[in-house]
């Protein structure tokens, strides 16, 4: 009797091969996948970190624009703890911003110590957290009403204290002399949790992401 072996039929060896090969490939897709996804979260975290940092960081920015004042004494444009000494904490720091003048009619690039109806616009770190608001201009010694949000007078306070992001900390400078150029300049730096020992530049990238973020202004509104 003739015994036919069919040209189609898979060997012990060929099925023991093929399963390898199938098992290497879902290894293969697995270790992709995750390798993935774990980067898609690293880039995720960090993405929002530094879109919500940047979005304080233009808060700041667009209000230190509107800064008012001169190089005289009495009349910075914008005050905190590095150029008031006693006044601020280094979390706090306040932007002079002109009011709603009678008639409406503002005078930038001069002393502006007895506009009544201007304002302070105010930030203040506090917690991980940066809040802003507005408080009553008052003529006359510093802080010519100026204050933290979290210690201003209820009396001061136009704009109740407002979320806007959160911070590690910030830094803020500001040129105010005469002869030289008014120049504001912040610093914001962030993480994802910045209550974690890791909210460092070289602590966790990936499940703690690390952000700092920069940028200056000249105010329209100051001169010297």
């Amino acid at each position: 009797m003739k015994i036919l072996h069919s040209k189609t039929a898979f060997t012990l060896i060929e099925l023991i091969i093929a399963s390898l090969l199938v098992v290497v490939v879902l290894l293969g897709t697995f270790s992709i996948t995750n390798v993935l996804s774990n980067s898609g979260q690293d880039y995720g975290q960090r993405y929002l970190v530094k879109s919500e940092t940047q979005a304080s960081l233009n808060h700041v920015l667009n209000n230190a624009s509107l800064a008012q004042g001169s190089a005289n004494n009495n009349d910075e444009g914008i005050l905190y703890n590095g150029n008031d000494p006693g006044i601020f904490d280094a979390n706090s720091f306040c932007i002079h911003q002109p009011g709603n003048l009678v008639g409406g009619v503002n005078t930038p690039n001069s002393n502006a110590i007895n506009f009544l109806n201007d304002i302070w616009l105010c930030y203040t770190l506090a917690a991980g957290q940066i809040n802003w608001c507005a408080e009553k201009y008052t003529p006359g010694a510093d802080p010519r009403g100026a204050s933290s949000c979290t210690a201003a007078p209820l009396a001061n306070i136009i704009t109740a204290s407002t979320y806007l992001g959160t911070a590690l900390n910030f830094t803020p400078t500001f040129t105010n002399a005469a002869g030289g150029q008014l120049l504001f300049s912040i610093v914001i730096n962030n993480c994802l949790d910045t209550t974690l020992a890791t909210c460092t530049p070289a602590g966790d990238p990936v499940n703690n992401p690390y952000i700092s973020v920069t940028g200056s202004v000249i105010p329209t509104q100051e001169s010297n």
